[in-house]
């Protein structure tokens, strides 16, 4: 893959920066293809790879103190969703595990970056944590952020991931991707895509989709995914890409239809339904997902710890139960693994961004 080889190339500081557009954005989807890859390995290469390298690398003769204290791990959603019950579930079993308390700190508000500036500038000794999803990888090409997630923070762990299912009207005929892309073009007027947030991976991914087709296709926001789906059952959204906790129940009553999930691989989730990238259409490769993060200039001994007791987290059978109950899949990850995927995804999710421009609110 000779377009993942530059961009590694890219980071690692021998190429160099100007590229040009169109190879610009061939290289996002080749490395998001890369990383997306790694992360669906096989269970035994999985295991290996969640060994951390930080753990690897640090001298035996160094010993760090950690945990002197009781933790906090900041949440930038508001209590009682599914993502502060995963933020919460992570914290119980933290706590058994280091023997310390881990207090889960809700500060929703500004799309996340409230929470993430608090820990960008607390202190980098392992006890101030984030727990964020994928959308802070887009955030910064839709608005001024007040950090730079490569340089302000240390990725730790991905926890889980939410493959994106294209979902359409079960009323319509197409049933295949390729099917319903040819009716779009032809009457793109007549179809619309719906997201329930702005600057996620299901709205990238609807711009994605409309690129290079008229203006004219409508894309319509939500008030959070719970909504689109509602409005696609009342038959006022003919598309979304949405999660599979959200449609599971509709999909099964014929309500809606799925043509394919986001991804490189088939999802566990419903391994009868083909990825995009098997049905030929490109750039789908990144997936979603929750992961644990914290601030820069953590010491490597102190991420190696949290990265591991993190993989011990996901591992257990009872967590792993929970996750898939919620609509998501368990990842065992290390801190060399989830630094790729920022590096390779934000690549990709900011191309797609250039590509398709600001778009006006229907």
């Amino acid at each position: 893959m000779p377009e993942v080889r530059k961009c590694m190339r890219l980071w690692r500081g021998i190429a160099k920066l100007p590229i040009l557009a169109a190879r610009w954005t061939g290289c996002a989807v080749a490395v998001a293809l890369y990383t997306a890859t790694a992360l669906a390995q096989p269970p035994a290469v999985a295991q290996l790879a969640s060994i951390p390298s930080a753990a690897r690398a640090e001298p035996s003769s160094r010993q760090v103190s950690f945990p002197a204290r009781p933790l906090r791990m900041i949440v930038p959603f508001p209590a009682g969703g599914v993502a502060d019950a995963i933020a919460r579930l992570l914290a119980e079993r933290l706590s058994q595990r280091l023997g310390v308390p881990v207090e889960v700190d809700n500060r929703p508000g500004a799309s996340g970056t409230m929470a993430g500036d608090l820990v960008a500038k607390a202190s980098s000794d392992g006890h101030t944590l984030l727990f964020h999803q994928a959308n802070m990888l887009i955030q910064p090409g839709l608005e001024p952020v007040p950090y730079d997630v490569t340089r302000d923070f240390t990725p730790v762990a991905r926890v889980a991931a939410t493959p994106l299912f294209l979902v359409i009207d079960g009323h319509l005929p197409m049933t295949t991707p390729q099917q319903w892309v040819t009716a779009v073009r032809s009457n793109p007027a007549s179809y619309s895509y719906g997201y329930g947030q702005a600057g996620s991976p299901a709205h990238l991914y609807a711009e994605y989709a409309v690129r290079g087709m008229p203006t004219s296709v409508p894309l319509v926001v939500a008030k959070g995914e719970s909504a689109v789906v509602q409005e696609m059952l009342a038959g006022r959204i003919s598309a979304c890409f949405c999660s599979w906790a959200a449609v599971q129940t509709h999909v099964r009553s014929g309500a809606l239809k799925i043509l394919g999930v986001t991804g490189p691989v088939r999802s566990p989730l419903s391994p009868q339904v083909p990825t995009l990238q098997e049905t030929g259409m490109e750039g789908y490769g990144a997936l979603a997902w929750y992961g644990v993060m914290a601030p820069a200039k953590t010491p490597r001994a102190i991420v190696a710890r949290l990265a591991t007791e993190l993989d011990g987290v996901t591992n257990e059978r009872g967590v792993q139960a929970q996750l898939m109950a919620a609509g998501l899949t368990p990842v065992r990850d290390s801190p060399d693994a989830f630094a790729t995927a920022i590096r390779s995804e934000s690549v990709q999710w900011q191309a797609i961004l250039r590509q398709t421009g600001p778009r006006a609110e229907p």
